[in-house]
């Protein structure tokens, strides 16, 4: 089982995005894909289709909790088959140390209970570098950074792998670093864009994706409850994920998709 974690400690990085469209081509390919949402605003919920009103027997912060178990938690995303969603509610707002004192490896121990059920899977972290991100660091193979193209995410993506390095690589998780960077909200017409990926290519070599747009779509995806991928398969900016994802599988599987 692979785990694949997307983190960035500032918001609008197209985190949750990215995450979805992992999940969702990993699905594609014939994977069994878990989803586990981290946030409280639970945006991963609500793009692989979850709402209000759907069923769940228990959330992510229980799972953490020890209240419920991971498959116990896991329900069937109603727009992306194949894929299964731990959801995330406001209940992770007050989750801390205090409450769950091995919060940090608490997400990693529960992983092995349904490594025969799934073949990967996917968490989407807070926009901040919490204990809650820390747990889904701290349970990652392969760390994905998203990074919308702006000068200030160059800062929060050095953050991340300072702590990473200081809090996580060199007892919790020897060796995690951050496996991938995917650039979004790229504009191809902008200097400042361009500028700001040949960077990203220096500082982490060899691990930087093709650039994802900015599109339409992904906010119409968003509200049909679903990954761009799977709302409008033919779009432009579903091709750009295609080719973003594809390298970040490849690697850690084998699987082409």
């Amino acid at each position: 089982m692979t785990v694949y974690t997307v983190a960035l400690s500032k918001g609008g990085s197209t985190k949750t995005t990215t995450a979805a469209e992992i999940a969702a081509a990993l699905a594609a390919a014939g994977r069994r894909v878990l989803a586990i949402d981290l946030d409280q605003q639970g945006n991963l919920t609500t793009r692989l289709g979850l709402t209000d009103d759907s069923e769940v027997p228990a959330v992510a912060a229980e799972v953490l909790t020890g209240e419920a178990t991971a498959a116990e938690a896991a329900v069937p995303s109603p727009t992306v088959a194949g894929v299964h969603v731990l959801a995330g509610t406001h209940d992770l707002a007050d989750m801390d140390t205090h409450q769950v004192p091995d919060l940090v490896t608490a997400l990693r121990d529960h992983l092995p209970t349904v490594a025969e059920r799934f073949d990967d899977v996917v968490i989407d972290t807070p926009p901040a570098l919490s204990g809650l991100t820390l747990s889904g660091l701290a349970a990652a193979d392969v760390v994905v950074a998203a990074v919308a193209c702006e000068v200030e995410a160059l800062d929060q993506l050095t953050r991340l792998s300072d702590v990473i390095e200081a809090r996580l690589a060199r007892r919790v998780r020897p060796g995690l670093a951050v496996s991938w960077v995917v650039p979004t909200r790229y504009d191809g017409r902008r200097t400042l864009d361009k500028e700001v990926v040949e960077m990203l290519e220096q500082m982490h070599p060899g691990k930087v994706t093709a650039p994802v747009r900015e599109a339409v779509s992904v906010r119409d995806a968003y509200t049909a409850g679903m990954p761009v991928s799977v709302y409008d398969p033919s779009s432009k900016v579903a091709a750009d994920y295609q080719a973003a994802v594809s390298p970040i599988i490849a690697a850690s599987t084998g699987v082409r998709v």
